[in-house]
């Protein structure tokens, strides 16, 4: 696999599990337009880390591993709530 595709999967996975972080706080801070921004950002990282495993030149070991990773992060996503 390329080293910047490497790069890149791990990068947004880094910048996926940062954002679940800062939603897991926003509700002690009472900022429900920050934690949309961050569902907004999580949606799209997941999206791009998708399309990575349909289309991009990775083992199946790997794609397995980035598979896995959206089906957690995915479930975590849609369990979110957004305060109304």
């Amino acid at each position: 696999m390329d080293e910047d595709l490497q790069q890149e999967i791990k990068t947004l996975q880094n910048e996926i599990v940062k954002e679940e972080n800062k939603i897991i706080d926003y509700p002690n801070n009472d900022d429900s337009k920050s934690m949309k921004k961050s569902i907004a950002t999580i949606h799209s990282d997941l999206k791009y880390l998708s399309i990575i495993a349909n289309g991009a030149p990775i083992d199946a070991k790997q794609n397995m591993k980035i598979r896995e990773f959206l089906r957690i992060h995915l479930e975590n996503l849609w369990r979110m709530r957004i305060p109304v």
